[in-house]
């Protein structure tokens, strides 16, 4: 009896055990699953071109690739931007009759950059920049099409033309429900909220009834416009660097690449020293996503952060709100390094402001597309003109930095306006009364009651006037030579002689725009090598983490050679981040 019951509470035991067991195995294999399910060979930090070109080289090279978006739209500052990309030595300069070479845009470098001039990275980034472009064009669906901008230092030894390279429309529409978060574009890039247009339609838009070309252009746009709003609730034809972003996203759809936004990387997870993964918060909770090969930083920098203004002598930002240092805070936590200050640690541009009663204040850079235009004047509270209105934005706020204006006045008559815009209040025939409601934009008969409504001087806003009319009649800037260079009248009008930057302004009503002095990002960030590898203090690699775009501290360190020298710098070491991440993986 008593053998009896203890073989069943053996047999019991054994029961239990075997549960338990199973159990014990269902439960490891739940983890297994659930650990591979967030396991990646690289996790990108952010969406804007940097990151997802290092995200779809290293998925191009097999490996499993997350991007994680802190806000709902994918896209970053480069959503915002232009879309060109410096890179000299590209593949299609030859077309615009341009022949470059290395050690041409070499000595410009130096010229331009002098004692920044960083003698591994600089080198790396010019013998790189036209693999990239190459590759790019290969292996996904980016296209680029020439320009022949100058550089922005046209009498520095080497300059040249060409090297910015723009990006081809994308049609959105190929993305899918993607495409509804895809960042819009800042208004005044674009009509009626998203309806966009590459530079090359912008005088055929501007003029619809000039010909029947042009009519049937703008009638087809809008009309594709209306049919977007209804079925995707937002125009899906993409240009500059909208297009850019459509491009990689397709890109990194059609290689696999997961792609996470409203999702924030808030701290690294380290395995004695190296970078292995990270916490994501994500639909509020937070989740270990781990990388075995690599994490790539590439959140945008920390224009948006109250951190800013310890670097960058200005308020105002027009990156998104996102971009508040994530990824360089994350790098330091790793042990990454930070550099001294660069002199410039932004990248400058003159802003306009648009209050509404709901959301946040609005952002205009105006880079060139207005205030170069024949028409325009710029002064300062004084009523007086500081500088070329047309020289590159890097320079014209440099200009108000030194000078200390902190508030300046963009004047133009109706013929510039309705011809060229200004800011977000586009050219005719769109319309510009609520601008005018909401303060944006300030209207006068007159450029003495003009004065008035602004608060400067009568008399000397009218000297200022009459001077630059002058000006306009002889063609011959006396003051600060505007129109005299290669970039100025390429931003101009050649139909307007015999300066294609000037040109009365005569015609009332007359207009002011308020601008400030302001950038579209920062480009201070974490010390990398050639590969964009973070290093630490000491100059070693920290192991398994790397930083692109803003979050790297930018080669030419706050200097700008040209057009694009955020964005070509950016995808040019993300595509050296995923080649040596692909290399890690063989």
């Amino acid at each position: 009896m008593a053998a009896s019951s203890d073989a069943l509470r053996l047999l019991r035991l054994s029961k239990v055990t075997t549960s338990l067991t199973r159990r014990n195995f269902s439960i490891q294999h739940a983890c297994r699953a659930l650990h591979t399910d967030i396991t990646y060979d690289v996790v990108v930090v952010g969406s804007g071109c940097s990151g997802l070109t290092s995200a779809v080289v290293a998925a191009k090279h097999s490996l499993k690739v997350l991007v994680v978006e802190k806000t709902q739209y994918f896209g970053g500052t480069t959503a915002y931007s232009g879309g060109g990309a410096w890179i000299p030595v590209n593949k299609h300069q030859p077309s615009i009759g341009v022949q470059d070479s290395i050690d041409q845009a070499d000595i410009y470098l130096h010229a331009v950059l002098g004692d920044l001039y960083d003698t591994k990275k600089v080198p790396a980034f010019l013998e790189t920049g036209p693999e990239m472009v190459k590759w790019m064009e290969d292996n996904s669906t980016v296209r680029f099409k020439p320009v022949p901008l100058p550089d922005y230092h046209v009498a520095k030894k080497g300059a040249s033309r060409g090297r910015t390279i723009l990006t081809e429309k994308f049609d959105g529409r190929r993305l899918g429900p993607l495409i509804q978060n895809v960042r819009y574009p800042i208004q005044g890039y674009s009509a009626f909220g998203s309806m966009q247009a590459d530079p090359a339609e912008l005088s055929l838009l501007t003029n619809p009834f000039g010909s029947i070309t042009n009519l049937t252009l703008a009638t087809k746009k809008v009309l594709r416009y209306a049919l977007d709003l209804i079925r995707y609730g937002k125009g899906t034809d993409m240009a500059n660097g909208n297009a850019l972003v459509g491009r990689l996203l397709f890109s990194a759809q059609q290689q696999g690449v997961e792609l996470w936004n409203s999702s924030a990387a808030t701290k690294p997870i380290l395995d004695h020293g190296r970078v292995v993964g990270l916490h994501v918060v994500r639909g509020g909770k937070e989740t270990m996503v781990y990388a075995r090969r690599g994490v790539v930083l590439a959140s945008g920098g920390f224009g948006r952060s109250e951190e800013a203004n310890q670097f960058v002598p200005h308020e105002w930002c027009a990156s998104p709100r996102g971009n508040t240092g994530d990824g360089k805070r994350i790098g330091v936590e790793c042990g990454g390094a930070l550099p001294p200050k660069n002199p410039s640690n932004a990248i400058f541009a003159p802003i306009s402001l648009l209050s509404t009663s709901k959301g946040p204040v609005r952002r205009f850079p105006h880079f060139a597309i207005d205030r170069s235009k024949p028409g325009s004047i710029i002064v300062g509270p004084d009523g007086r003109r500081f500088a070329n209105e047309s020289e590159p934005y890097q320079e014209f706020v440099g200009t108000m930095h030194k000078k200390g204006i902190k508030k300046a006045y963009y004047i133009g008559d109706r013929t510039h306006l309705r011809k060229y815009g200004m800011g977000m209040a586009l050219p005719w025939p769109y319309p510009i009364w609520r601008l005018l409601r909401q303060g944006y934009l300030i209207s006068a008969p007159t450029i003495a009651a003009l004065a008035e409504k602004i608060g400067v001087p009568v008399t000397n806003l009218e000297q200022t006037v009459s001077d630059h009319n002058s000006f306009a009649k002889t063609g011959v800037d006396t003051q600060y030579h505007r129109g005299e260079n290669e970039y100025d009248s390429f931003y101009g009008d050649p139909q307007v002689q015999p300066n294609q930057n000037l040109q009365p302004c005569a015609t009332g009503p007359f207009y002011a725009l308020p601008i400030y002095p302001g950038n579209v990002s920062t480009v201070y960030g974490l010390i990398t090598n050639k590969d964009a590898q973070v290093l630490d203090q000491k100059g070693v690699v920290v192991a398994g983490l790397y930083a692109v775009g803003c979050d790297q501290n930018n080669v030419f360190k706050g200097a700008y050679p040209g057009g694009g020298s955020s964005i070509g710098p950016g995808m040019t070491f993300g595509y050296r981040a995923g080649r040596k991440l692909a290399e890690l993986s063989s």
